[in-house]
């Protein structure tokens, strides 16, 4: 079923984002879209990761144990009922002091009741992919206005996106919003507020970090600003990262104990798709949809074995990442190799 579904939706997925090219479609297709799917997936189950139930229990251990995450654990609490519902029960908070300041909203909201908890949680990260989706499309307004409802389109109709960011409801769509915000910021030329506004996505993850050095060239670089030359150092540098962080053991700095897992996982691609959406050229949008397949077919053995420790299943998330990210890398070079060659006939 899981399998059936990601197939149907990267297919329709694909074919809006066609018609948007063609511009056969427009703005109110794209808000209607945007708000239905959204709103749907609200109420959708996290059947993919439980990282949402470690948000509302940090916010509980504040709220109601009053002690920090950062010293005590969900298992610290062996009596509270929520810890059914739990995976990571063993860890301290990884997240930045904001990110536990702003979970606080939701978590006072549910007044303590699971349900409400998790509705609330739920609506207040979704309300952060309808941000991302605003943002980019003002930013693409400025720099490339051709392309606006394209490149947005890529980011909010994005099947992975919906599916990690929404339904899931991982909290890098929070971290999204400070990586891209920035942005928006310098091309109103408000460069204080533009770090500022990195600076809190330090507080949420440290992550943003690795992208202050551009963003204070770009603010204090008394030459033309090149917004899109900003965006490109930024994809890089995000992307750079990603490898190294699913490939390395990096210690987590707002965690008093123990790193990271060594392991990439689908919602890492928030940390990059952003910027992709705003560089929409159709090779980079065609790698970074290959990739959005790969990544979100990593989870079939776990629905099939309903565990991970099968023999050969981290040989297959390797492959099953890589492999359709190969096909159209090989896919493009081949049509371009194709290109040139006519090109060199024509000239002779």
């Amino acid at each position: 079923m899981y399998l059936t579904s990601i197939i149907l939706s990267f297919s329709f997925f694909i074919f809006n984002l066609w018609l948007f090219f063609k511009s056969k479609v427009g703005f109110r297709y794209l808000v209607t879209s945007v708000a239905i799917n959204t709103f749907v997936l609200i109420f959708a189950y996290p059947f993919l990761s439980s990282d949402l139930f470690n948000y509302l229990f940090d916010a509980k251990i504040i709220l109601k144990y009053h002690v920090s995450p950062y010293t005590h654990r969900p298992l610290d609490f062996p009596q509270d009922e929520w810890l059914r519902f739990m995976r990571w029960t063993h860890r301290y908070s990884p997240y930045g002091p904001l990110w536990l300041a702003m979970s606080l909203i939701p978590a006072t909201l549910g007044s303590g009741k699971f349900i409400l908890n998790l509705l609330f949680f739920k609506i207040f990260i979704a309300t952060f992919h309808l941000v991302n989706s605003v943002l980019i499309f003002k930013i693409l307004t400025k720099i490339n206005p051709k392309q606006a409802t394209f490149g947005t389109a890529f980011y909010a109709l994005n099947p992975l996106v919906l599916i990690e960011g929404v339904a899931n409801a991982h909290n890098d769509i929070v971290l999204a919003s400070f990586l891209i915000l920035p942005i928006y910021l310098l091309i109103k030329k408000k460069h204080l507020k533009a770090i500022i506004a990195l600076v809190f996505g330090v507080l949420v993850k440290y992550i943003p970090i690795l992208n202050l050095p551009w963003l204070i060239w770009s603010s204090i670089s008394k030459k033309k600003k090149n917004i899109q030359l900003l965006v490109t150092l930024n994809l890089i540098t995000m992307a750079a990262f990603t490898y190294l962080f699913s490939s390395f053991r990096i210690t987590v700095p707002f965690v008093s104990a123990g790193a990271t897992q060594v392991q990439f996982q689908p919602w890492y691609l928030f940390w990059t798709l952003p910027f992709i959406a705003l560089l929409p050229k159709f090779n980079l949008i065609s790698i970074a949809i290959a990739l959005s397949i790969g990544a979100s077919l990593r989870y079939l053995p776990f629905l099939y074995y309903g565990e991970w420790s099968k023999n050969g299943t981290q040989e297959y998330m390797q492959f099953i990442t890589l492999a359709p990210l190969l096909i159209v890398a090989v896919t493009i070079g081949y049509f371009k190799l194709i290109k040139s060659n006519d090109k060199a006939k024509g000239s002779k």
